[in-house]
């Protein structure tokens, strides 16, 4: 018997017309599409991809069914390019004009919990293993699903868009961060192998990036570092 705050705002609203639907924005619908406006609003974002042959991070996950998930191979290899360019894993200060770089690799997963998409962050992946990364990503994913954790302080985020059976995707930047790197799903593709035709499994890999802090060459590098690791996991994980 008592009146809510939702009965006000329902009867507050214009009466739909014929064949409208209308739902009115959560708070956290509102929130997400302020930081998402945001991002469109502040970043000159440029977006470049690459075909990359991930056939032998495949076989390396067969292997061992019972090791670390390829997300978690994934989230190294991002982690290693952000090392070697520390300049997306920034922000920019627009009051001082300046690129601030971070020491700390927060690194953000994109995931579709109960209420929409958040970005929970693992903290610190600068200093995890792969076993680690693999156990941290599942706690945080895990969580998020359930609606328990929401959007983290991420300094860079990894997409995997691939779960939703897409192949690419030109994502938004999580504002104030500088870049999102995107995975599209692994799927069986003709690939020439040393002037040879064969079947190979391939996944799209985009990045999206604020070209305020740097220009093509340097984002191209970075990508190329993510894709020569998926195409020769064992090189990396032995490096790093």
């Amino acid at each position: 018997g008592l009146i809510t705050r939702s009965d006000v705002e329902r009867a507050a609203r214009p009466a739909a017309t014929a064949g409208e639907r209308r739902t009115p924005l959560s708070g956290f619908r509102k929130a997400v599409s302020a930081t998402l406006s945001r991002s469109r609003a502040e970043i000159p974002e440029a977006t470049v991809w690459v075909d990359v042959d991930a056939t032998k991070l495949w076989e390396l996950r067969a292997a061992y069914p019972d090791g670390p998930g390829l997300l978690a191979y994934l989230a190294r290899f991002t982690v290693a390019a952000l090392r070697e360019y520390p300049v997306f894993n920034a922000r920019v200060d627009t009051d001082r004009q300046e690129i601030v770089e971070l020491d700390r690799i927060d690194l953000g997963l994109a995931v579709q919990g109960e209420r929409g998409l958040v970005v929970p962050a693992v903290t610190g992946a600068e200093r995890l293993t792969t076993t680690e990364l693999d156990a941290e990503i599942r706690r945080v994913t895990a969580a998020a699903r359930a609606g328990l954790v929401e959007s983290g302080a991420g300094t860079f985020t990894l997409n995997n868009y691939g779960s939703f059976r897409v192949d690419g995707s030109a994502a938004i930047i999580n504002h104030p961060q500088v870049a999102i790197l995107g995975f599209g799903r692994i799927i069986d593709r003709p690939w020439v192998v040393d002037g040879t035709l064969c079947v190979r499994k391939i996944t799209q890999m985009s990045f999206v990036f604020d070209h305020r802090v740097c220009d093509g060459g340097t984002a191209a590098g970075f990508m190329r570092c993510v894709a020569d690791a998926v195409e020769d996991p064992a090189s990396v994980i032995a490096r790093w």
